[in-house]
């Protein structure tokens, strides 16, 4: 693993999981206690994270991204035990991340096999977007980080000696599953990345010829001027958001020979549910693929009737990758965990070949006048506009219609409301063309970099 100007080998690394668990151990803590911590990526949270694993606590990472208000209400939330951080943030009460974890002697691995303990103990928490309410902790449990890790794997291939870069905080779900663990499991070596600047991150990407790297979509627009001359990346996954077709296409401009992935997963799946490789993105455009291995899919109806195949429906997914539930919330649990079968909270359909799209998120979805408008489809098709950079679109109060179509939109040169609604009404039905049109330097962003709808929706109302 590498931070910075510090590497560890994975002796090292074990070294330290193994001193740190004794070091929290010492504090008193006791099995299902649960650990906030405040930090950026660093080797230390990694060592943290997997310490808690290893001493059978439950982390509760908390998003540097969000307000130290947020924070408090989190931690408390999960009534932790512990709270870390660096010094750089301010999370009241907290410890040291780095003092703490090294309070025991030096230690070199010491597991045994009567220590494993069971498949669904959570071992952390991941705080969901929270864009609509208070956010769910979903829990992060040993049985689902080894099928996730080993389903990344399997679509990855990595070798002993590549590097995969880790953008994502370690607080969130996919910087574990879809870097960490993958790599743990092939002897890869781990970057951790802690920037916010493409221009940083990719000289990063260059300098220790990284092969495999993952971001939401937003975040390879802002990389695009930047990547050229990466001969070692190999692999390049967006997640978390739809992945525009013009996207891929300037991708692959800019990096031929790269192999591009759509990563379709949840915090509530461990990160992947279904992904599509290089050739499902050629192939089947606007597919996110099969569902993994170990993970079923089905659509249904408002009445929960199974779809058949191409109809539109809400998204349910079953297997190895489902959460047990969020943490201190059966109410929630159970409402979105029923047999097995998990409620994404996304409409989508699947093809007579298994193939899944996703068409928005139930509640992004629009209905104009009874017509169901998918705004996914929209700022897709608005994104194809050549004087159009990014879009957004949301459903606003509308007297007579019911909702109107609102689409938020930051161009690279000039263009008339007239024409983006004719842009829209020649490819779409008349219904999904937007009644409202606003121009803006950026779309806002939640502490995950994905486009906040509900900032927009609250700024409809305000107009």
């Amino acid at each position: 693993m590498i931070d910075g100007p510090r590497s560890v080998s994975y002796e090292g690394f074990a070294g330290l999981v193994e001193t740190a668990a004794a070091s929290l151990r010492g504090r008193g803590l006791q099995p299902g206690d649960a650990v906030a911590v405040a930090a950026g990526n660093s080797l230390e949270l990694a060592v943290l994270l997997l310490a808690c694993a290893r001493a059978r606590l439950v982390m509760v990472g908390l998003n540097t991204r969000l307000a130290p208000p947020q924070w408090e209400w989190m931690a408390t939330y999960m009534q932790v035990r512990l709270r870390l951080a660096e010094p750089a943030h301010l999370l009241e009460g907290a410890l040291d991340l780095a003092s703490v974890l090294a309070e025991a002697p030096s230690r070199t691995w010491a597991y045994q096999v009567d220590q494993q303990p069971a498949e669904d103990e959570t071992y952390a928490v991941v705080f969901t977007s929270g864009t609509t309410g208070r956010p769910k902790a979903s829990q992060v449990v040993h049985r689902c980080s080894v099928h996730s890790a080993m389903s990344y794997q399997r679509v990855l291939q990595l070798q002993p000696g590549e590097v995969t870069a880790v953008l994502f905080g370690l607080y969130y779900i996919s910087a574990m599953h879809a870097h960490v663990l993958p790599a743990f499991l092939a002897g890869a070596t781990c970057l951790l990345v802690d920037t916010q600047s493409p221009r940083a991150y990719v000289e990063l990407l260059r300098r220790h010829r990284v092969s495999w790297a993952y971001a939401v979509p937003s975040w390879w627009r802002l990389c695009l001027r930047e990547l050229d001359d990466l001969p070692a990346l190999t692999r390049l996954a967006a997640g978390g958001a739809t992945f525009p077709a013009d996207l891929q296409a300037a991708l692959r401009e800019r990096l031929p020979g790269v192999a591009l992935l759509d990563v379709y997963g949840l915090s509530e799946t461990h990160s992947p549910g279904c992904i599509a490789t290089d050739a499902d993105l050629r192939t089947r455009p606007g597919s996110v693929g099969r569902p993994l291995p170990c993970m079923q899919a089905e659509v249904r109806g408002d009445d929960g009737a199974v779809l058949p195949a191409g109809e539109p429906g809400g998204l349910f997914l079953r297997g190895s990758l489902v959460t047990s539930g969020y943490a201190r919330d059966p109410a929630a649990t159970s409402a979105a965990v029923v047999d097995g079968w998990f409620d994404t909270g996304d409409i989508a359909r699947i093809d007579s070949g298994g193939y899944v799209t996703i068409l928005d998120r139930t509640k992004d979805m629009i209905n104009r006048g009874g017509s169901k408008v998918f705004s996914a489809e929209v700022e897709q098709l608005l994104r194809q506009h050549p004087a159009i950079e990014d879009a957004a679109v949301v459903g606003v109060p509308d007297a007579l219609a019911g909702e109107a179509v609102a689409a938020y939109l930051v161009t690279s040169a000039p263009v008339t409301v007239a024409e983006v609604r004719a842009w829209v009404r020649e490819r779409l039905a008349d219904h999904a063309a937007p009644k409202v049109v606003e121009f803006v330097d950026a779309l806002p962003r939640n502490a995950l970099g994905k486009t906040d709808k509900q900032a927009l929706r609250s700024q409809a109302a305000r107009s």
